[in-house]
């Protein structure tokens, strides 16, 4: 089952104990995805259960029968047909500017409305890949963003094969919308993805870090060991002063050792950056004893 599966179940499976909150459920579905035409309505709803719940909360709210068709073409979408004066009144209703797209009888009439929104036409991406959270209503895109602006969750207008559609790919705004919907448990759950995210992120720009460090210091130690080995091969090691002559023939003996282990083999030990130091003036004495030049 998919993501977006998941939390419409989650909305057609809980519990709507006050009648005005099943009546602002069922109103952002109509809100989204209604239209009204010779006394009848029709909805067109992308899956089976979502179309079966929306009749349930018809025959419940309005006292009427449904019917459910297949989209032509076939597919999962359903259209739910019904008359209904209550139900045409409301869809018209919404022509008015004045006029509030749900009553707000209970604290919870608010989420309930937003949730048949989001069960009418919502649409989410798993966050474990990407944020992006979509609104695709029938009619009235601009109505819906200035309804979620209102209440301070800001969509964007896109369109997309013909389809005009609202959406965000920023995870707090989609954090907000489901908040609202009192959907607590997947709003926390995008909050916990992202936290994962960036975790992750910046563990791998450490480890980008750690490994540019590690090649860094390879190179160097490289080129180390070549010009200690290339002044050896010239017997001119000795006439390095007596520390660096030193320091070159530990760098030999034990060339596999990190130069804080190496550091530790001086007598008395010497610091990590005293060693480092050491190494590159070997280095720049063997360009000017064998005659090199970084040409």
């Amino acid at each position: 089952m998919s993501f977006l599966s998941e939390l419409k179940n989650e909305i057609i499976n809980s519990s709507y104990k006050s009648a005005c909150c099943r009546r602002a459920l069922l109103n952002g579905i109509l809100y989204s995805k209604g239209a009204a035409a010779d006394s009848s309505i029709t909805v067109r709803l992308e899956t089976e259960e979502v179309a079966g719940f929306f009749s349930s909360l018809v025959r419940e709210v309005f006292g009427k029968e449904t019917e459910i068709s297949s989209f032509e073409g076939g597919g999962r979408g359903r259209t739910v047909s019904f008359k209904s004066p209550a139900a045409e009144k409301y869809l018209n209703s919404l022509e008015l500017p004045t006029t509030s797209p749900f009553a707000e009888k209970c604290a919870f009439c608010r989420s309930a409305f937003v949730r048949g929104i989001f069960l009418a036409c919502g649409r989410i991406t798993n966050p474990k890949k990407q944020y992006r959270l979509e609104l695709a209503p029938a009619s009235g895109l601009e109505l819906h963003r200035d309804f979620f602006s209102e209440l301070g969750i800001r969509f964007s207008i896109a369109e997309r094969r013909a389809e005009r559609l609202l959406y965000t790919g920023n995870s707090t705004v989609a954090e907000d919308f489901f908040a609202l919907a009192a959907m607590n448990s997947t709003a926390f759950m995008l909050m916990n993805s992202k936290i994962e995210s960036e975790f992750k992120n910046n563990a791998n720009r450490i480890r980008n870090c750690e490994t540019n460090n590690i090649l860094k210091t390879v190179s160097a130690a490289h080129k180390w060991i070549e010009a200690i080995l290339a002044l050896e091969a010239a017997n001119l090691l000795s006439s390095l002063p007596e520390e660096l002559e030193k320091t070159a023939r530990l760098r030999l003996e034990f060339r596999d050792y990190s130069l804080a282990r190496l550091a530790a083999e001086f007598t008395p030990p010497i610091s990590k950056p005293g060693l480092s130091h050491r190494l590159n003036k070997i280095l720049e004495m063997s360009e000017k004893l064998l005659g090199r030049t970084d040409d």
